[in-house]
């Protein structure tokens, strides 16, 4: 095995050779940078729909076979220091039984681990098994975080189910970030499952053996399905959470007017007192005052008989 690390653009370029003496393959390594597209066209010689497709800013996972070559775009959890991991990095593979080139636009950990393990000694065999390896680190990174969208939305569901629980400002921002994060991994790994359920049902030569490829392929769905659920259970989260808020303000509301109903009458009727009008009937009768109470205490009885109905 020979191993050819150089410090460039940043990042390590990669450029090591591995597997028997019969089967050997080559592993070149770029970060994305303002020469790349000349070592692509002019140094490598790269297809000329291969090169455009590794060099699109923003993709989605896919597999294309061009010439004898795969070409494996593939998407990674990004683990730099203070980075949203749902921010996920792009990876582009060009892989033939000879060789596979990667190309990065962003620095990616797992790209780091493929090049200890070749650092150590331990290189994988062949082009395929480099790949499943790859891909096998991109799917042990995402779990984490699905695992701790699970945990965040399981936590938010219990506090819902306590009685007269309702949400804080800061459980609201982590029900909006959890659903957003849902929504946007699901955007590359449902289409990240189905590029490497292709790639297996293509069967190209470089490939192998193509069970673990398979079964990361159903991995990745299942994890897609699992953050789809992540997101619906946002969403009914959120519909929950809204719909407390509106019974309380409801309930509020409805006192407010019980109230209402209680006091408006009393202070119509006490306004009279204050009416200094001559010639109103009974006024000067002994009895007027207390007929006048009578009938206030009744108003207000009925008042509150309508209020009490009201809040039931």
């Amino acid at each position: 095995m020979v191993v050819e690390i150089a410090e460039d653009w940043g990042r390590p370029v990669v450029d090591v050779e591995a597997g028997a003496d019969g089967a050997r393959w080559r592993w070149t390594h770029l970060c994305f940078s303002a020469r790349t597209e000349g070592v692509l066209r002019d140094e490598i010689g790269l297809a000329e729909e291969i090169a455009d497709a590794l060099l699109e800013r923003d993709t989605l996972p896919r597999v294309l076979t061009v010439e004898g070559s795969t070409l494996l775009i593939l998407r990674g959890i990004n683990q730099l220091e203070g980075a949203e991991p749902e921010d996920m990095i792009s990876l582009r593979l060009v892989i033939s039984e000879q060789r596979v080139l990667s190309l990065e636009f962003r620095r990616l950990r797992q790209i780091d681990r493929m090049i200890e393990a070749f650092r150590r000694g331990e290189p994988p065999a062949t082009p395929g098994a480099f790949v499943t390896r790859l891909v096998e680190l991109l799917r042990a990174d995402v779990e984490p975080v699905l695992d701790g969208l699970e945990r965040d939305i399981d936590g938010l569901e219990r506090r819902l189910l306590r009685v007269g629980a309702e949400l804080g400002k800061d459980e609201r921002a982590l029900l909006i970030d959890a659903r957003q994060d849902a929504i946007q991994l699901t955007r590359y790994i449902a289409p990240q499952a189905h590029a490497l359920e292709t790639l297996a049902g293509l069967k190209p030569g470089w490939l192998g053996s193509r069970r673990r490829l398979r079964s990361e392929a159903a991995a990745f769905q299942r994890i897609a399905q699992d953050l789809e659920a992540v997101r619906a259970r946002a969403q009914l989260v959120a519909e929950e959470a809204s719909m407390a808020v509106t019974e309380r303000t409801s309930r509020v509301m409805l006192t407010l007017s019980a109230v209402s109903v209680v006091f408006l009458p009393i202070t119509a009727l006490t306004g009279l007192l204050g009416v200094n009008l001559a010639g109103i009937p009974y006024a000067e009768a002994p009895w007027a005052f207390a007929a006048f109470c009578v009938l206030l205490l009744g108003v207000m009885g009925l008042a509150i008989w309508l209020a009490v109905r009201m809040l039931r």
